[in-house]
């Protein structure tokens, strides 16, 4: 009995420092990811009571890989947490989420992922700046579960979110985004849609094999200059030119006319 009140109290003073409610009325036991379920693509990890959409990621999982055109050869490792207190506690990370593709495992206080699952597949493939390597996640964060091949982004597509952001003049420059050190000194708020809207974009009217390529061929700490050269090499185009394109589409962006699938 003592030891399960040292435990106790253990738990409540790191949830203090993590800006949680110190009274949170749960047990070393409730917090622990001791329930595991493994299905045809995943090993879930959660806690007792926690809820996790089993069918709805491995619906994601089906359509990702068909998309990528990529073959897992091991079951991704999903570890599911209560929010974002509970991640702290047993991580040390505050988010929401973050993937772990050097051991095919993802971290998530979501019963579902697109986003972080995205991470691992594409780590497959190669890693590119951040502002690719996001952007493509944004980009496949679709739900072909219900049958919404939108990308989305806060349940709005991140095209919409683009247009949004040009006519409020907030849009970043696609030169000030691309090199990963200058990608994440701006607000995540507007560049995970922006580069989601661009690579959208990208995907839908050149196909996955030249992002693949671009995926193959970059590097996370690329400078601009490589960044572009390797762009140019892949699409034939400059990346600015590129960019002017995707700015006239934004404009006379129509959610309604996606199609069902693609």
């Amino acid at each position: 009995m003592l030891k399960r009140i040292i435990v106790f109290i253990i738990v409540l003073l790191s949830f203090q420092d993590c800006k949680r409610n110190p009274f949170t009325p749960w047990i070393w036991e409730d917090l622990a990811l001791s329930e595991v379920t493994e299905t045809e693509n995943f090993i879930f990890h959660y806690s007792p009571g926690d809820n996790v959409q089993f069918q709805r990621q491995e619906a994601f999982h089906t359509w990702t890989i068909n998309q990528l055109g990529i073959t897992c050869f091991k079951k991704i490792d999903y570890y599911k947490y209560r929010d974002r207190g509970h991640m702290v506690t047993f991580t040390g990370k505050e988010a929401n989420g973050w993937a772990d593709p050097d051991n095919f495992a993802i971290h998530s206080i979501w019963d579902w992922d697109n986003h972080e699952c995205t991470h691992c597949y594409t780590a497959l493939i190669g890693r590119p700046s951040d502002f690719f390597n996001e952007g493509i996640a944004v980009a496949m964060s679709t739900d072909p579960f219900n049958s919404d091949f939108e990308a989305r982004w806060r349940n709005e597509s991140v095209h919409f979110w683009a247009r949004q952001f040009k006519d409020e003049g907030v849009l970043i420059p696609l030169d000030n985004l691309l090199e990963t050190d200058n990608f994440r000194s701006y607000k995540d708020e507007i560049t995970y849609p922006e580069s989601g809207s661009f690579v959208r974009y990208l995907i839908d009217k050149y196909g996955f094999e030249k992002m693949k390529n671009l995926f193959e061929l970059g590097n996370r700490d690329d400078p601009i200059e490589a960044i572009k050269q390797t762009f140019e090499s892949v699409y034939g185009f400059p990346l600015n030119a590129v960019e002017n394109d995707w700015l006239l589409f934004i404009d006379n962006y129509n959610p309604n006319s996606r199609p069902v699938a693609f």
